[in-house]
């Protein structure tokens, strides 16, 4: 197995954890992400229910990390995942089994064949907290500016994130929409959020910030 692939196959894994304990579909959970043996260039997922007991309730379906140039990720794997198991059939799609391992079934998915799931309003709200807070788990002295300290969903598609921003008293807001253009919206936010004090107003309904700036056009 060389680097890379390691790589690959482990950034998987934060983007999963959060079906341990949230469905992807109906009663399936993600149970485990394996390396694929023999250094292959490819990810193992286990999907059972929740109340599993041992391996043997679980289907381990194998995903490729790469087809052609294009590689395969965590999103695609998920919304792979939703659209397999909402179809009821360990092999819908899907290549012929190839077996059993570890006592669960192993499944090669093919993602030219199997489609993708849309993602949900909470997936995209996940994305976008996720990749904000990463930024800060990686600054050890906590000098990311803004800094993002808090968030709240406050429907389907609207977020409110509380930002640290050098040279604003106090807690910036900033209420968002999770259903827009979120890489633009992550790169625009840092600006906006020290560029237009102009723009913001107070909400004396929230006691948890100084300020708010509506992003939600964006």
């Amino acid at each position: 197995m060389d680097e890379e692939t390691a790589c690959d196959q482990a950034d998987l894994i934060p983007l999963m954890l959060q079906h341990l304990h949230a469905p992807l579909v109906g009663t399936s959970y993600v149970r485990g992400v394996l390396p694929a043996p023999g250094g292959a260039d490819a990810v193992r997922v286990a999907v059972g229910p929740v109340s599993a007991v041992g391996t043997g309730g679980s289907t381990l379906y194998e995903f490729p990390l790469l087809v052609g140039e294009d590689c395969v990720t965590a999103y695609d794997v998920i919304g792979m995942l939703r659209t397999l198991c909402g179809e009821g059939g360990r092999s819908a799609g899907t290549g012929t089994g190839t077996g059993t391992v570890m006592g669960m079934p192993l499944v090669p998915v093919d993602p030219a064949v199997v489609p993708r799931a849309d993602e949900t309003a909470a997936d995209r709200g996940l994305r976008l907290v996720r990749t904000l807070v990463r930024a800060t788990c990686f600054d050890e002295n906590h000098s990311t500016d803004p800094l993002l300290h808090g968030f709240l969903f406050l429907d389907q598609d609207r977020a409110r994130l509380y930002f640290r921003a050098d040279g604003l008293p106090g807690v910036t807001a900033a209420d968002v929409r999770t259903t827009g253009a979120l890489t633009a919206l992550i790169a625009a936010l840092p600006s906006l959020v020290r560029g237009e004090v102009e723009q913001m107003v107070a909400d004396d309904g929230d006691p948890h910030c100084a300020r708010v700036l509506d992003v939600t056009y964006w």
